[in-house]
């Protein structure tokens, strides 16, 4: 099974990607100005995660959900 996990905090959010039995991740924390990637993969350079997929994980998604939280407990 091929899956998208995203858990969203106001401190930060991480990503799990599941294909094909291999499991990536990335782990982002909330800054002054936005946020960094502070653990996992690089997806771009994943071969296995095709253009389509990279271009929707890279999204403000969860940067945007991480934000909305932490003006909610302002």
């Amino acid at each position: 099974m091929n899956k998208v996990t995203v858990e969203i905090t106001e401190h930060g959010y991480s990503v799990k990607v599941m294909l094909d039995g291999k499991t990536y991740t990335q782990v982002y924390k909330a800054t002054e100005y936005g946020s960094k990637q502070v653990s996992g993969d690089d997806f771009e350079e994943i071969e296995e995660i095709d253009d389509d997929l990279y271009d929707a994980l890279n999204s403000f998604f969860g940067h945007d959900v991480m934000h909305a939280l932490a003006n909610r407990s302002s």
